[in-house]
């Protein structure tokens, strides 16, 4: 689909003011809204939008949760890790807690759980400093499963979905600005727990990776024994089953989490040990080709028997792996201290960023993020 244009006539050509528009940042494109009206209608078109945003380099999105402080985020560089801006990201609204949903075009979709009207949901776009909040949820969360956010470039539409206990399947557009109650699949079944809470979107669709627990095995190191990858495609608003590769076989490893890898579905696992306690050798496999399962590959085998204790496992754009560490096996010790560290694929070692520590968060999560001007 083409974009047309009727710029005023300059000493450019309008394409190439079309081409120097689309390789500027959110922040310039929202000042040249006020040019001339072909300029708005330009920036303001979501072929342009979704195009700029493809543009921007990708970043790492990080958020820290105290009790009482909905904040601080970061976000930061993929080559070095350094704060890409030296603004300290604040969302500006007063909560007990905020967690993330998930992150696709340059929004960021946040709950606050605790709200005295029951969960509130957020959409923020960080780069203009501009959030929406979703209208009220048409069903009762005091026990709630599993969310998940993401764009649909096709009818311009973000979306956000929820599975209650109830099971039923909540489906939230910006285009309607309203919920919608649908069937909840039959993939999602009562005793999945998480590997992931945070979606991922790859391919148009949202990820989830779940655990089935076998209760006989509560108690031990381990409750891993069944793991399953789900999608809901945003296009279609219908589940499917993403198949993990065949040589790994259930009961024998589990899934740490998921991750876009450039573009790609990525999968990070453990073997499992014969206590069923994961072993300390982690591998990240790709599906090379979205919906082709044999195009699974090993992207990655590292042992960190000699690493600290770490909480959470994720996998940059730029293919490293990221490690929240702790210094304390009670994490939940007011004098435990939280660093990131990064796993250099390419150099093969592992570095840590002893600046980024934190003390006793109540939630930490990381996510790939690239700015857009969506929400403006």
């Amino acid at each position: 689909m083409e974009i047309s244009l009727n710029l005023s006539e300059g000493i450019l050509p309008s394409e190439i003011i079309k081409d120097i528009l689309l390789r500027l940042d959110p922040k310039s494109l929202i000042r040249f809204k006020c040019v001339s009206k072909s300029w708005l209608s330009l920036i303001n078109n979501p072929i342009f939008m979704y195009t700029n945003q493809k543009r921007q380099p990708p970043r790492t999105f990080m958020g820290h949760n105290h009790l009482g402080d909905s904040g601080p985020f970061s976000i930061r560089s993929y080559e070095n890790f350094d704060q890409f801006s030296s603004q300290v990201y604040k969302f500006h609204v007063k909560a007990k807690e905020i967690s993330l949903v998930g992150i696709d075009n340059g929004v960021i979709c946040l709950r606050e759980p605790f709200n005295d009207n029951d969960n509130c949901f957020y959409l923020w776009n960080p780069a203009i400093q501009k959030y929406k909040k979703l209208p009220p949820y048409p069903c009762d969360l005091s026990i709630d499963r599993m969310y998940g956010f993401g764009y649909e470039p096709l009818t311009n539409d973000f979306k956000m979905v929820g599975v209650t206990s109830s099971e039923e399947l909540i489906v939230y557009s910006t285009k309607r600005n309203s919920w919608k109650i649908m069937v909840l699949s039959n993939l999602i079944s009562d005793d999945m727990g998480f590997s992931n809470k945070v979606s991922v979107v790859v391919n148009g669709s949202i990820h989830w990776s779940f655990c089935l627990v076998n209760t006989e095995l509560i108690g031990q190191n381990c409750v891993y024994v069944t793991n399953t990858v789900v999608a809901f495609d945003l296009s279609r608003e219908e589940f499917k089953l993403i198949k993990y590769p065949s040589s790994l076989k259930d009961n024998e490893f589990c899934i740490y989490g998921i991750s876009n890898l450039s573009g790609c579905l990525c999968m990070v696992t453990s073997q499992l040990l014969e206590n069923l306690s994961p072993s300390s050798c982690i591998e990240i496999w790709v599906m090379k080709e979205y919906g082709v399962f044999d195009s699974w590959n090993k992207y990655l085998y590292v042992d960190l028997i000699n690493q600290p204790l770490y909480r959470q496992l994720s996998v940059s754009h730029n293919g490293n792996l990221l490690l929240l560490e702790s210094n304390n096996k009670n994490i939940l010790d007011r004098n435990c201290l939280f660093t990131l560290s990064i796993y250099d694929a390419k150099a093969s070692k592992m570095v840590q960023l002893q600046h980024i520590g934190l003390q006793k968060p109540q939630g930490s999560y990381l996510g790939t993020y690239a700015e857009s001007i969506f929400l403006s």
